[in-house]
């Protein structure tokens, strides 16, 4: 049995160390995300499936802050507006369901954040290229390879597993750091018209 929780354990191991490889990367993913909430931008979360559940808890964790004294910051979900999504998707099929939300709520100051474990979720795909379209900075979370997402998003950060439990389990740890830098970021404003260092 110890050696069945030791091969458990050990198949977060790497990806969770790969996330602190990727530390450069994020660095700047949460310095772009803190220079549009600086100028009044607001974020968009997206996903389906369990990402849908992220999606909503990266926006209460913006809107919401658990840590006391940091400010909230306008972000919204689009995966929780049942009569929403279940309307577009009736009419425009389920690949446009946070792209005709993404085109309806998003501006060129705002940022799109999706979340596909796999980086080959149609209506994620769909809506990070509405987004781009309006301007949008685009930040998005995968796994595996990032499927077809590397070179489609502003942003990137891709769990390197298959394992989708493993995905959604580094995922949440990744979107806590985006969540605390960009504090960080926003607590020190000058540097938000610098480059951030890799």
């Amino acid at each position: 049995m110890s050696a069945t929780a030791a091969e458990v354990f050990a198949r977060r191991a790497a990806p969770g160390e790969a996330l602190a490889g990727e530390a450069g990367a994020i660095a700047a993913a949460c310095h772009a995300m803190a220079a549009r909430f600086h100028r009044g931008g607001r974020l968009l979360a997206f996903g389906a499936g369990g990402a849908a559940t992220d999606a909503q808890h990266v926006a209460v964790e913006f809107v919401h802050p658990v840590i006391v004294g940091k400010r909230a910051l306008p972000a919204l979900s689009l995966t929780g507006d049942v009569a929403t999504l279940t309307g577009i998707c009736a009419g425009a099929g389920f690949d446009d369901a946070f792209a005709h939300q993404v085109r309806c709520f998003g501006g060129p100051g705002d940022i799109a954040f999706g979340i596909s474990p796999d980086g080959r979720c149609g209506s994620v795909l769909r809506a990070m290229e509405a987004a781009r379209g309006l301007g949008m900075l685009t930040v998005a979370l995968a796994g595996g390879d990032g499927g077809a997402l590397p070179g489609s998003v502003d942003h990137l950060v891709t769990v390197p597993s298959t394992d989708p439990r493993v995905v959604k389990e580094v995922h949440v740890t990744a979107y806590h750091l985006l969540w605390e830098l960009v504090h960080v970021f926003l607590e020190r404003p000058e540097v938000l018209s610098e480059e951030v260092p890799a």
